[in-house]
């Protein structure tokens, strides 16, 4: 019987599995415990979330089948000239493997590519490269379904048969490595079909992002002039001068009258608003004495399921009842004054009561109680609403779960639940209210007004004294206005933000001619102004190797990489991107 036709004749009895599946997946992010409604997700791409394991899954296979393919091509082709096979080849075998590699330049090529391919794949904002690659993958993926660009399995078939490291030196496809690659195992002849998937899943990815660096990049190529200037450019040492001009070095602004200051809390008023504040309950459930901490906490989630199911009504109820049951681990919930929760005055973040200062653990990290009920909750009744259904006798028939948060766990073994009541959004403040928070902004723009206007004051003088004083004459004048002037070099494209003057970009000085002032650099501790005074070319093999063009097929897989990243850069944004808490990102 087909599966069709099994659903055909069992209809109801397939609608009470997926409903059960259904509630089963619901109550898995109970494991959160504190967040029922929290992110799904370990990554999220165009709305589509992939978990942890899927996550996994893409990351690490397209980090090691991406690596193995460029590591076998280079052993490969460094096996056919070692003689050893030990690594260690003499200059004769190197010479002899690049001129081999001279000779068919698509395997130079191919290499060239899949390492550019490597790059674009780990490009990403999570320390963690395998997540990096996860991302892309999906982002490939997707866009190649989007553009209809989705290799067949004869495709990726050719594909893999027209790689260079796949072809043997009579021509014939190289199974043994195909089979060492997708897991064969040869004592039994069996395929590991899972590995096997995994490796063409990534070659098919990899056809899609060739097919979209195709798209994206075209024709372009370096031209031989312009890898001469840009290999001058790269390998060159850079000296100059340095004027930093702080901020401090810059006189104070006049105060402004009240007619600016009401003037500017105007055009700015928006930027002045109330702390929001919010009505927030919480209860707690203590282990009675002697009783199972861990019981008490298969309790709570039996708790939050049936508080789920009745969309957060009647919570006063269930715990009354799950309290008098014998068949529940003993607990207390109770106040002093028989009250199942205590709730609190209308209260901002920071001036929350001692009762949502309690400390919890949550996502990995220990946090006031207050701070989940400020983060985590968007949807609860206006203040007005609340008291309305306060006095009318009908809170708790209005109640939503969307309010509720829990369970999370105290130092001292209870578990808490809070419903956050009520709402205040914060309102734009009168100016009165608004006033010292406007005056002190307005100062700071003053202030870095103030430094720019001076900056630029400088900068206008020093370019005027370049033409019969050169840069001598110009960092003079730097001086006299306070600012301090350095020397310094050689530096290069490579040379650390940390061992350069602040402000300095070694990358920006490429295109500045000798003896000119560069840009000038503004920041709010100061201003940077800085001049080329000298170059020079530093000779070296990579030098000379590019300079005779020989490393521009190189060269282009790079710039056509850098496009891609580029594209993905946007893409991320585009696709709205986003990572589960548990994602260590760069700071």
């Amino acid at each position: 019987m087909s599966v069709l036709e099994f659903i055909r004749r069992n209809s109801l009895l397939v609608l009470i599995v997926v409903f059960a599946l259904g509630l089963g997946f619901l109550f898995m992010d109970y494991g959160d415990k504190g967040n029922m409604f929290g992110t799904n997700f370990y990554i999220q791409v165009n709305g589509v979330s992939y978990n942890y394991q899927e996550t996994v899954n893409l990351g690490e296979n397209g980090e090691s089948y991406l690596h193995s393919l460029y590591s076998t091509a280079s052993q490969k082709v460094r096996n056919k000239f070692d003689a050893n096979e030990d690594d260690n080849m003499s200059d004769d075998e190197l010479a002899a493997m690049n001129a081999w590699l001279e000779e068919h330049q698509e395997y130079r090529e191919y290499m060239d590519f899949i390492g550019s391919m490597m790059q674009v794949m780990s490009f990403g904002y999570a320390e963690d490269g395998g997540v990096n690659v996860a991302v892309n993958r999906a982002i490939i993926q997707q866009v190649g379904q989007e553009l209809g660009i989705m290799p067949s399995k004869e495709q990726v078939d050719a594909y893999i048969k027209a790689m260079p490291p796949f072809q043997q030196d009579d021509g014939s496809f190289d199974q043994e490595l195909y089979h060492r690659l997708t897991g064969y195992d040869r004592v039994r002849g069996l395929s590991n079909n899972t590995q096997e998937t995994a490796f063409r899943s990534v070659v098919s990815d990899l056809i899609v992002l060739e097919c979209l660096n195709n798209i994206f990049t075209g024709d372009v190529r370096y031209q031989g002039k312009a890898v001469s200037e840009l290999v001058d450019a790269i390998h060159q040492d850079m000296r100059g001068k340095n004027a930093w001009l702080p901020a401090s070095a810059v006189g104070e602004p006049p105060a402004p009258s009240e007619e600016e200051l009401r003037e500017f809390w105007e055009e700015t008023r928006e930027d002045y608003k109330s702390d929001e504040r919010r009505i927030v309950s919480v209860y707690t459930l203590a282990p009675a004495e002697g009783a199972n901490l861990e019981s008490l906490i298969a309790t709570a989630d039996m708790l939050m399921e049936d508080l789920s199911k009745a969309d957060g009504k009647g919570f006063d109820q269930l715990l009354e009842g799950a309290a008098e049951n014998p068949e529940y681990e003993p607990f207390t919930y109770k106040t002093a004054d028989g009250k199942s929760h205590t709730t609190s005055a209308l209260t901002t973040l920071a001036g929350a009561p001692a009762e949502l200062q309690v400390q919890v653990d949550h996502n990995g990290k220990t946090i006031p109680l207050a701070e989940v009920a400020f983060s985590e909750v968007d949807t609860a009744p206006t203040v007005q609403q609340y008291e309305d259904n306060l006095k009318a006798g009908n809170l708790e028939q209005r109640v939503s779960i969307k309010q509720v948060r829990g369970y999370f766990l105290t130092k001292d073994s209870k578990l808490i639940f809070i419903r956050v009541e009520a709402i205040e959004e914060p309102v734009v403040l009168e100016f009165e209210a608004a006033r010292e928070k406007a005056l002190a902004a307005l100062k700071k723009q003053r202030a870095d007004n103030a430094l720019e206007v001076a900056a630029r004051k400088l900068f206008a003088d020093m370019e005027a004294a370049l033409p019969e004083g050169g840069v001598g004459a110009a960092f003079a004048k730097a001086e006299a206005a306070g600012a301090t002037v350095k020397d310094f070099g050689p530096v290069s494209v490579a040379t650390s933000a940390d061992d350069l003057p602040a402000g300095v970009d070694a990358k920006a000085l490429i295109s500045v001619p000798t003896g000119k002032l560069a840009p000038i650099a503004i920041s709010k501790e100061g201003a940077s102004i800085t001049a080329v005074t000298g170059r020079t070319i530093v000779n070296s093999p990579d030098y000379a190797a590019i300079k005779s063009f020989r490393a521009i097929p190189m060269e282009n897989a790079r710039l056509r990489g850098e496009i891609l990243v580029d594209w993905i850069q946007d893409t991320y944004k585009s696709y709205k991107v986003q990572f589960a808490k548990e994602v260590r990102l760069h700071q």
